[in-house]
């Protein structure tokens, strides 16, 4: 999973956000950020990667991305959110997704709500990608479909990662629709 959602190069980064705290690890390949997510979440922390792959180690921000390879929204969902199952939250995708005519995503099972994926054929480098996001961002919005849209076109977003659980009700983050990659265009 993340060597598909991943750009090539570059370093990656897997955050915890435990209630005693957040912490970040820095990892030059994807297999090591792939070990470490596993075991991380092994020892029952809340285990998420980055979407992108940084310049440099040690700052998880915007300014130090190299490259995106994805554009990802996250649909809420549960009891206090906009959709009180994810099965509502995947029916509403559809709907979004037929109405804008976009490519068939990439959909995971967070745990509770559902992670979207576009996978592009290419990465891009920041000033190529925030175009793309934001107007993804702005097509959810105009067309009422209720994400995390603050999330949408930040490049240092982090996601939950498939094959790891999410603390909050110990539900395993599942891929449940594959998609190919798709051209930005």
């Amino acid at each position: 999973f993340l060597q598909r959602v991943l750009p090539s190069q570059g370093f990656y980064v897997t955050t915890v956000i435990n209630p005693d705290g957040r912490r970040q690890g820095f990892f030059d390949s994807v297999d090591e950020l792939a070990k470490v997510c596993l075991r991380l979440d092994q020892t029952n922390n809340n285990t998420y990667f980055a979407i992108s792959a940084f310049q440099q180690k040690g700052n998880r921000k915007q300014d130090n991305v190299r490259a995106t390879k994805v554009v990802a929204i996250d649909v809420d969902c549960g009891e206090t959110k906009p959709f009180p199952s994810w099965k509502e939250g995947l029916s509403a995708l559809g709907a979004f997704v037929a109405e804008m005519n976009l490519p068939k995503p990439m959909i995971v099972h967070s745990g509770n709500g559902l992670h979207v994926y576009w996978v592009l054929t290419s990465e891009l480098e920041p000033t190529e990608w925030k175009p793309l996001a934001e107007a993804m961002k702005q097509a959810a919005l105009d067309k009422g479909f209720e994400i995390d849209a603050g999330l949408t076109a930040n490049s240092a977003l982090v996601l939950r990662p498939v094959g790891t659980h999410n603390p909050k009700n110990g539900n395993e983050v599942k891929l449940l629709v594959d998609a190919e990659p798709v051209d930005a265009q």
